[in-house]
């Protein structure tokens, strides 16, 4: 499992696949950010608002999930996405020497963070899932939401003006995001990735409702109140279905607890991360 750099990132061959990653920080055990979904999308910058605090407490491990960033794209037809996921997180963690971790998981992130700790709990520490579905087909809240038909659209047309209206759906208030960050995220897209995504929408969909009360690690939930990507009723599910759970809820909040209210964010992961 060879690494090497890729500009101001590192990869690492899994043997199936090439994941890219950055590494930033020290402090056991680490911290793997897992971000969302999304043409485009990356760890390194669904948590641009929080490495730094975070890298000052921990070793940081910002990775780009498969199809995602700089890492291979991967097309799944007959294994449900998250599964890929889990076994990817697990072979970055073999090849960079990492025994257990702290799994930090927005929305697609958490899901992959949630099937980790179900498939290989023996490596998970304590997870902080923000925007997590709950496994449960929602009763308040129609499917799929306006989020998921935008995130969507963005796959099928990767334009400015789409990631304009994603990025409104996607937060509270989208302005706060500028046209040059939109076209940064615009220009960054792999065709050969948005095929690949496009081709596993084949792929079975697993259901973890089921093994969630086998989950021992300790857990962070956190939503937007506001959310129109993942409904709220979402982290309630799993407040419920996990033993060790807790929630925390922000009002004037999207999709991204992480970069709307990052301070409160960075304090309550490191608070909940620093106890005994």
């Amino acid at each position: 499992m060879a690494t090497q750099s890729i500009g101001t990132q590192k990869s690492a061959d899994l043997g199936w696949i090439k994941i890219g990653y950055d590494d930033a920080g020290s402090g056991d055990p680490p911290m793997i950010l897992l971000h969302g979904a999304g043409a485009g999308a990356t760890s390194r910058s669904n948590f641009v608002a929080n490495i730094p605090t975070f890298a000052k407490n921990y070793r940081v491990i910002a990775m780009d999930l498969p199809g995602f960033g700089n890492s291979d794209p991967y097309v799944m037809t007959t294994e449900d996405r998250q599964t890929v996921n889990a076994r990817a997180i697990c072979g970055l963690m073999d090849a960079l020497g990492i025994e257990k971790a702290n799994l930090v998981g927005n929305s697609l992130g958490g899901g992959a963070a949630l099937t980790t700790a179900v498939d290989y709990r023996e490596r998970v520490n304590r997870l902080v899932l923000m925007g997590c579905g709950g496994y449960r087909t929602p009763t308040f809240s129609a499917q799929p939401t306006e989020g998921i038909k935008a995130l969507q659209a963005v796959y099928r047309d990767p334009s400015l003006s789409a990631f304009r209206a994603f990025f409104d759906i996607m937060l509270y208030d989208g302005s706060k995001v500028s046209d040059s960050v939109l076209a940064e995220r615009a220009e960054s897209v792999r065709q050969e990735q948005v095929d690949a995504w496009i081709e596993s929408y084949k792929s079975p969909r697993r259901n973890l409702a089921g093994d969630l009360a086998r989950v021992e690690a300790p857990t962070l939930l956190m939503h937007g109140r506001n959310d129109r990507v993942v409904s709220f009723e979402g982290s309630l599910a799993l407040l419920t279905d996990l033993p060790n759970a807790e929630l925390h809820a922000f009002n004037q909040c999207g999709h991204w607890v992480q970069y709307e209210h990052a301070e409160s964010f960075n304090e309550l992961v490191l608070n909940f991360l620093g106890r005994p």
